[in-house]
């Protein structure tokens, strides 16, 4: 008898799997394509490709144009407003973050840690005619990289902090982990030093910025910062970090711990 114990692969429906990877083809557009190009970048049968469409228009998770291009619909939208009310964040937290894109013109985030992960949960971006793009809210993941995500982990318990990097190494090489590791916990004390985490060019010319907040009892609850292009914020760097620390304080004090 085969003693393993070994857990079974997860099962997943096939046709499930691509209705959604059909949405997020739509959804990461850079145009709004049509039928045929889901079909060209899926991979996928164009017969499969059209049943998904019909199936999708008809929940209201698609629309077609008159030139045939498809775009997310109405279904999407209020299935987002759910999952944004989900997030309860304090309106006051909200406004903070309404008053740091308003005071640097930057696109200003306030992200959370919540069930193990640091999630953007507010959003305002900025009123400059250049500015950072591909955020949103639900962000998560990539939390070593991220300016929120090494503000979290800078004050994070050690067991949860080891956590997520290991989850963040996954597919490197043993020595590059290590190395990788190591360099980071050494910028994690830096950022526990000075009070913000930086992250510059993850994407290509864009720096971001994020200090962290703490509930009453000094615990860890997320990063407030900005995203802006990595030319403006090094004319204004001293700046923008007074700046984004204020909000944090603000952040702190509204959860009952004054800076």
């Amino acid at each position: 008898m085969n003693s393993t114990s070994n857990k079974p692969a997860q099962q997943t429906l096939q046709t499930v799997e691509r209705a959604l990877s059909f949405l997020e083809y739509v959804a990461a557009a850079e145009s709004a394509p049509t039928v045929q190009q889901v079909s060209a970048g899926l991979g996928l049968n164009i017969t499969t490709c059209y049943h998904l469409m019909r199936t999708l228009l008809a929940r209201g998770y698609l629309e077609r144009r008159a030139d045939a291009t498809l775009r997310l619909g109405a279904g999407v939208g209020a299935l987002f407003r759910t999952y944004q009310l989900s997030f309860n964040i304090n309106d006051k937290l909200a406004s903070i973050i309404g008053e740091l894109a308003d005071t640097t013109a930057e696109t200003s985030f306030l992200s959370t840690l919540d069930d193990r992960n640091v999630i953007l949960k507010v959003l305002v971006e900025g009123s400059q005619p250049l500015r950072a793009s591909g955020l949103y809210i639900g962000l998560t993941g990539n939390e070593p990289h991220r300016a929120a995500g090494k503000a979290v982990l800078a004050h994070a318990d050690a067991t949860l902090r080891d956590e997520i990097i290991a989850r963040n190494l996954t597919g490197m090489a043993p020595t590059a982990q290590r190395r990788f590791r190591t360099a980071l916990l050494q910028e994690l004390e830096e950022v526990r030093a000075r009070g913000w985490a930086v992250d510059i060019d993850s994407s290509p010319g864009i720096t971001a910025i994020g200090s962290p907040f703490f509930k009453h009892d000094g615990s860890i609850v997320g990063a407030v910062g900005i995203v802006a292009p990595t030319s403006r914020f090094s004319e204004a760097r001293d700046k923008l970090v007074g700046t984004v620390l204020d909000a944090a304080n603000k952040a702190t004090a509204v959860l009952g711990l004054a800076p």
